[in-house]
């Protein structure tokens, strides 16, 4: 595997083992949700730099990175993919913290962490061959 695409691996797999490490503190669990859209948005780079040997764009549009990367997800894959994006944005910039720790409590981040790892799975067995 080429080196740059085990370093962009790397580092989402990282990011989702942080995720699960934030979830079993059980404390901040908005963290857990950035870090599982972190490590998706880095595992599609590593797939763009896998399958078309480019350097990956500097974006967090996961639509931008599937294209990127020649790739067509199934559109029940798409669709979490598309729910998945938005947590970027609201763990990072919240305009209310209050409506941050309702939101993101620990039961939906654990779901959410838990949907992650198994997408991750796929994406990565699917993709990175």
């Amino acid at each position: 595997m080429n080196p740059k695409v085990k370093t962009w691996l790397s580092l989402a797999e990282d990011d989702l083992e942080f995720a699960g490490e934030v979830l079993a503190n059980k404390k901040r669990p908005h963290y857990a949700a950035h870090l599982c859209q972190q490590s998706i948005e880095k595992l599609l780079k590593a797939i763009v730099q896998h399958k078309t040997d480019t350097i990956p764009n500097r974006t967090h549009n996961f639509v931008n990175l599937c294209e990127q990367a020649k790739i067509e997800l199934p559109q029940d894959k798409m669709e979490w993919l598309l729910d998945l994006a938005p947590h970027y944005l609201g763990t990072r910039y919240p305009e209310d913290l209050a409506k941050l720790h309702e939101k993101y409590s620990q039961g939906f981040s654990e779901k959410l962490y838990r949907e992650t790892k198994e997408f991750f799975q796929w994406l990565k067995e699917t993709y990175l061959k």
